[in-house]
């Protein structure tokens, strides 16, 4: 069984600065310096102006919610990789696609990056597929919300990013 969904993430910096920053491998690094059990691969095979990242991270267990503990193989450990394309008439088109290791999920979806009233805005869509028998459908909103929780985490990190370059 799988789940679509779709959500928005508010930032307070224009759809340029933003861009500018999504593809940036400075803004990258620093949000992953402290990230002891992640790994972090950037290129640009698009040219300037585009970005692949390629994020990996080990969860740690007090983040695990107790349902997908109960059909852990192993550690959980969670793959995304997102490409981010050109700003092209004030928006820019995105990918990305994740899995985990030690219970199988696939998600795959886009991005859009467009103005916003306040700032601009990255909208997401996706579809998201746990393939454990009985309780994969109970599994997909977590993973969907786990999704919403980073890109959260990553808006947080892009704000504090500028108001570091800003200072």
């Amino acid at each position: 069984m799988s789940r679509k969904f779709s959500f928005t993430v508010q930032y307070s910096v224009p759809v340029e600065e933003l861009h500018r920053a999504l593809t940036n491998d400075e803004m990258w690094q620093a949000r992953f310096k402290d990230a002891t059990t992640a790994t972090l691969d950037l290129s640009h095979p698009d040219g300037p102006g585009t970005i692949r990242i390629h994020m990996t991270e080990k969860a740690s267990e007090d983040k695990i919610p107790g349902l997908v503990k109960k059909v852990l193989k192993s550690d959980l450990v969670l793959e995304r990789t997102d490409t981010w394309g050109p700003l092209e008439g004030g928006a820019a088109k995105g990918t990305f696609d994740g899995a985990s290791g030690g219970i199988t999920t696939e998600m795959a979806g886009d991005f859009e990056l467009r103005s916003a009233a306040s700032g601009s805005e990255i909208v997401v869509t996706g579809i998201v597929t746990v393939k454990v028998p009985l309780v994969g459908g109970a599994i997909e909103p977590l993973v969907e919300n786990l999704l919403q929780k980073v890109m959260n985490s990553e808006q947080k990190s892009v704000e504090a990013w500028f108001a570091a370059q800003n200072a």
